[in-house]
């Protein structure tokens, strides 16, 4: 009995007295990330304040963003941070154990944005983290159900969730999800419906704080469908299953990227098309000189300066060597929609000739530039489009290849030079 008695008064002693040191830590940890952030070039850490009490406390930081639009420039923002120690920790998911749990509002200084956009962010918005005592920082994103009436017009938005973890500084996983909204007004009807996003992300190099980073893995968004009627309830726009996929891996410090674009369904104007494609591949890229771009393009974005003078220009031109020393390939492997008279498909390969580029004239890029691309498609849809006579023109000036009422398109850039079935277009 007094075994267990000492035992229970030790485990109660330990969650008393630890979230005063784990408060150290957690201070610690903050500070690092913030000087992490503050190496970022659009973004300038102006002060913190770290208000540490025993099992908890508040911290307030203000930062200067540039944001790249120039109607809005550079803006000011306040995070206040409520924040509870573990080892034992309260949050909105549960009882977790952590190092802390944080809580976040935003406050724009500066920035006018109209009072009900600002209240909205500030009470519909939710934003928490938990810091795990591997230091893992697992972030929720919560937005609350809306549903509002002005001047007749309805608005409903769902409530959408996202859980987002960055493990070690180097992994970042998670998804968001949002069932959508729909809106009614005088002029008709529109809705969105189950929005969906997920990436699984591993750093390869830069860093996620400083905005360079460069990763591996996938990446996925996903809209079940739009759709908008007029005041008659006829179909003005319907969308279904639009689909971004992204699909990122390394071979011998070469990068490659697929990316594919689809939609199941799209109608609009009388027009209905169905399994609409597009498939791109980038293969080659050296991820040293992908990293020396994303630093260059992110000190420009935050510079007050002509992004292409001279100096910037040359620098390009240098980047651009060092990237086409690799021999990088730009593919469309799929450009495609199926259409009620038939399906219209294209592909394209671009490379570039290092040896003809000179990075004293960065426009020499043009003459090192090599494309061919191939297209099909039936005459009958451009036949319902009122384009006949047009098409029937490029026929006879063999810009176009009609047989078995099937029209089609090689096209070839070499050095300069564009042949389209063999006949040159004057470019200059």
């Amino acid at each position: 009995m007094k075994k267990l008695f000492f035992i229970i008064l030790l485990l109660s002693a330990i969650v008393l007295l630890s979230p005063r040191f784990i408060g150290g830590i957690v201070e610690t940890e903050y500070q690092s990330a913030l000087n992490k952030l503050n190496d970022n070039p659009t973004i300038t850490i102006k002060s913190t304040t770290f208000t540490r009490h025993w099992y908890g406390g508040k911290i307030v930081t203000e930062m200067t963003v540039l944001h790249q639009h120039e109607e809005i420039g550079a803006f000011n923002v306040v995070i206040e941070d409520d924040i509870s120690f573990g080892p034992i920790v309260f949050t909105d998911e549960g009882v977790k154990f952590a190092l802390s749990y944080s809580k976040y509002k935003l406050n724009f200084i500066d920035l006018v944005i109209e009072e009900e956009i600002e209240d909205f962010i500030k009470n519909k918005i939710h934003l928490s983290t938990l810091l795990t005592f591997s230091k893992d920082i697992i972030t929720h994103i919560t937005i609350d159900e809306v549903n509002k009436e002005v001047d007749g017009n309805n608005i409903i938005s769902a409530k959408a969730v996202g859980k987002f973890i960055l493990e070690n500084d180097s992994r970042l996983y998670g998804d968001f999800n949002w069932a959508g909204l729909s809106a009614t007004t005088a002029d008709g009807s529109f809705a969105i419906e189950n929005i969906k996003f997920s990436l699984e992300q591993t750093l390869i190099a830069g860093s996620y704080y400083q905005g360079n980073a460069i990763t591996t893995g996938d990446f996925d968004f996903s809209i079940s469908a739009i759709n908008a009627k007029n005041t008659s309830n006829n179909q003005a726009l319907l969308l279904n299953n639009l689909l971004i996929k992204a699909k990122s891996s390394v071979n011998n410090n070469l990068l490659a990227i697929k990316m594919n674009y689809s939609v199941d369904e799209l109608a609009s104007a009388g027009q209905q098309l169905n399994h609409a494609n597009l498939a791109v591949a980038l293969n080659g890229l050296n991820i040293t000189v992908i990293q020396e771009i994303n630093t260059l393009l992110t000190e420009l974005s935050s510079a007050d300066e002509d992004v292409f003078n001279i100096e910037n220009m040359n620098k390009f031109s240098i980047l651009t060597e060092k990237l086409l020393a690799d021999d990088p390939v730009i593919e469309i492997e799929d450009f495609s929609v199926q259409t009620p008279e038939g399906k219209i498909e294209s592909s394209m390969r671009i490379i570039v000739d290092k040896k003809r580029f000179n990075t004293a004239n960065f426009m020499s890029i043009m003459a090192a530039t090599s494309a061919t691309a191939n297209g099909k498609a039936p005459m009958e849809f451009f036949d319902k489009l009122g384009l006949t006579p047009m098409v029937e023109h490029y026929v006879e000036q063999g810009f176009i290849i009609k047989k078995d009422n099937k029209l089609s398109v090689n096209l070839n850039f070499v050095q300069g030079k564009l042949k389209i079935n063999g006949h040159i277009i004057p470019l200059w």
